[in-house]
């Protein structure tokens, strides 16, 4: 009924004079209640059938740019001026009154290594996003944004080998872009049909990145997080705190093994933090002993094997305060 509601819409609307529908669209353009709902939908959605290819939104951080079709990141940066403020005061929290160093792996466009960059000059930060646009627009905003030259980029994806894969391109959701494997596994968020190009892979322990100071490492890479650590157990032996994604689909759909990541946060870390990925600044979760927490992520793998919409956020640390 809906769907037929606005087909005849759309077609009486058709047979109106242009200027006249020009001045309904405007009128419907000056409700505020419309442009606060659907804004963001609307200007992306004639942003691209006028071939305009990036948007720019000003927020807490500055000018950031980034493509026509974000409807995730830059449209709640948009909206709300912000993005993942309880990673960025964790951060200040941790850097305070000292330098360090911060790997953004799984970058995006800078949400988060930009905030800490522009907060405190003396952590250096090294940011990694394989994927073309974003990485020209993580580019572009860290120059836009950061005065100070205390950001490394890499064009690279990160893994347990050096090699070229194929990476698929999410459209809408531009922090969904991931890695390219057949596994067999029933897709839940149309990932078939993808566009698919390749990416350059390291492994994160053959690069020259220079650890100084407190080491704080955020993983999130959709599902590739068993082979970055596969890649980069010397270097992630060497953090202090490490935020990474826990999600068992993502994980399985790249055919990557779990355990991986549990048996090298047991290993290396003594406390942790389950969090919901999308809690509320200031919204604690569950804390604990480290083989504690793996013991509860242990259970996840197989329940969450085949739900897109079921991950956590986990903060591994050596101190219990910082987990906290």
């Amino acid at each position: 009924m809906k769907n037929l509601i606005l087909a005849v819409s759309g077609a009486v609307c058709s047979l109106l004079p242009l200027r006249f529908r020009h001045v309904m669209a405007k009128s419907l353009l000056e409700d505020p209640v419309l442009v606060r709902e659907y804004g963001y939908l609307y200007l992306s959605s004639l942003a691209r059938k006028l071939n305009v290819v990036q948007l720019s939104a000003s927020g807490q951080y500055g000018t950031m740019a980034s493509s026509s079709n974000d409807l995730s990141i830059l449209r709640k940066y948009a909206e709300t001026g912000r993005w993942a403020p309880e990673v960025s005061e964790r951060l200040k929290v941790f850097f305070a009154g000292c330098g360090g160093t911060y790997l953004d792996i799984g970058a995006n466009i800078g949400m988060t290594t930009i905030p800490i960059a522009q907060h405190n000059d003396q952590v250096k930060c090294y940011a990694f996003e394989p994927e073309p646009i974003n990485y020209r627009n993580l580019v572009r905003n860290i120059a836009e944004n950061c005065p100070s030259s205390n950001v490394k980029t890499y064009q690279l994806a990160l893994h347990e080998r050096e090699e070229v894969l194929p990476f698929e391109i999410a459209d809408g959701n531009l922090g969904d872009h991931r890695l390219h494997i057949e596994t067999g596994l029933l897709a839940k968020q149309n990932e078939v049909g993808r566009k698919i190009i390749e990416v350059c892979c390291v492994r994160l322990d053959d690069l020259p990145i220079e650890l100084t100071g407190p080491v704080f490492a955020k993983i999130d890479t959709q599902g590739a997080e068993p082979f970055v650590f596969a890649g980069g157990r010397q270097t992630l032996a060497r953090a202090d705190t490490i935020l990474v994604e826990w999600s068992p689909y993502h994980m399985a759909r790249l055919g990557g093994d779990p355990n991986v990541v549990l048996s090298f946060l047991e290993e290396h870390f003594n406390y942790g933090q389950i969090e919901e990925a999308d809690a509320k600044a200031g919204q604690q979760g569950e804390s604990g002993q480290m083989k504690e927490i793996t013991a509860r992520l242990q259970s996840t793998i197989t329940r969450w094997r085949d739900d897109p919409f079921s991950y956590v956020d986990v903060i591994a640390t050596r101190m219990p305060s910082i987990a906290q």
